[in-house]
């Protein structure tokens, strides 16, 4: 597939259904949030990440590459819990349990007390210590910046429905980006120092703590800490009119951070073809 194909307008295209759920979202005509989470925009998110996945061939990287996407990827790690935080700030007088959820995510990100530390640190550490990579302070490249500026703007944004479907656009593509990064990380593992998966140990112990439903991490019942994230925000969407929130703005938001978040991988895969 053409990198410069927009990988959301071609699902849209091939499925008909989906095109026109959301146009009817958009003008209000449509106003049920589960039909439009559960049955158009989950599925939306799982093909188009598998076809990431599938640009991105982590098997095939060379060291160079991989190294490139983690850079990279780490950027976004870094600064999450302060965008988590002002995001809840920005919708708390007007939605107070919204803001809840965000704030228990930016515990969890950011490191509570006594609990799990700063993800980013946890991340950054465990790379230094398995592969001796340092992306602590890495400047970010054009694509990178662009994918910030967009959440800075989401999370500043005076409009909190804008914000739940932002964030429910981030955290709903968690799953399939950090195992996409798992694998990247594996292959960056095995072309330098010949060891991928729990050989791996701190990388390994960092991805169970977001993927693993058992892991000490996990706060919700029966859910990792990013199964979580993803249902904790989707309940927003799910439940818009009980939360007096715009679906029509909070479809605007997702679309917004999604179609961001597609554009940078691509870019991204157009660097790394550049790349020895």
């Amino acid at each position: 597939m053409s990198t410069s194909t927009s990988l959301v307008d071609a699902y849209l295209k091939a499925n008909p259904e989906t095109r026109i759920a959301i146009s009817r979202t958009l003008q209000g005509s449509l106003t049920d949030g589960t039909v439009l989470v559960d049955r158009h925009l989950k599925p939306m998110i799982d093909t188009v990440y598998a076809q990431i996945r599938d640009l991105v061939g982590p098997g095939q990287l060379t060291a160079g590459q991989a190294r490139m996407y983690i850079s990279e990827l780490s950027v976004f790690a870094r600064y999450n819990a302060a965008y988590l935080r002002q995001a809840t700030a920005s919708v708390a007088s007007f939605c107070p349990a919204l803001a809840h959820e965000l704030y228990r995510n930016f515990l969890e990100e950011g490191g509570e007390p006594g609990k799990v530390p700063a993800h980013y640190v946890l991340y950054s550490a465990a790379l230094l210590s398995d592969l001796d990579l340092l992306v602590v302070g890495h400047v970010p490249a054009a694509e990178t910046l662009m994918l910030m500026s967009l959440h800075e703007r989401m999370v500043n944004s005076h409009q909190p429905s804008a914000i739940a479907g932002g964030y429910y656009a981030t955290e709903g593509v968690a799953i399939a980006e950090t195992e996409i990064l798992r694998e990247i990380t594996d292959q960056y593992g095995e072309v330098t120092v010949g060891m991928s998966g729990s050989k791996l140990e701190k990388l390994d112990f960092y991805y169970r703590l977001h993927l693993d439903d058992d892991h000490e991490a996990a706060q919700v019942g029966g859910m990792s800490v990013e199964a979580a994230h993803i249902e904790g925000l989707a309940h927003f969407l799910r439940k818009s009119e009980l939360f007096h929130l715009d679906l029509a703005q909070a479809l605007t938001g997702f679309l917004e951070i999604l179609k961001g978040m597609e554009e940078w991988w691509l870019r991204l895969v157009r660097r790394a073809k550049d790349i020895a």
